[in-house]
């Protein structure tokens, strides 16, 4: 990888191997990048497409952000009503001893 790439952000949109497994693991690391990326593959990373001669970088940004949930809405609690204090009963008889 070149100096000029320092984070996915910096890739051009049709990434290699040796760039992208800078940008994700940081220097050094193709050899793992090179074992890791197939069984990725069979989650639904994108393969390098064949045309360009690299991966298309913007769906490997969403392949990981959809695998850490950063897309996934949040659900808010909603308010059921009113609160009613002092208004519940144990309807439970307690069994005291004779």
């Amino acid at each position: 990888m070149t100096a000029r790439f320092r984070s996915i952000d910096d890739l051009p949109l049709f990434a290699s191997e040796d760039d992208l497994s800078t940008a994700l693991m940081g220097t050094g690391k193709i050899t793992v990048w090179r074992q890791i990326a197939p069984l990725l593959e069979g989650d639904g990373f994108p393969k390098i497409d064949a045309l360009m001669g690299g991966r298309y970088t913007p769906a490997v940004r969403a392949f990981f952000d959809r695998e850490y949930r950063l897309n996934a809405a949040h659900p808010v609690a909603a308010r059921d009503g009113p609160e009613a204090l002092g208004t519940w009963k144990n309807s439970r008889k307690i069994a005291r001893p004779g």
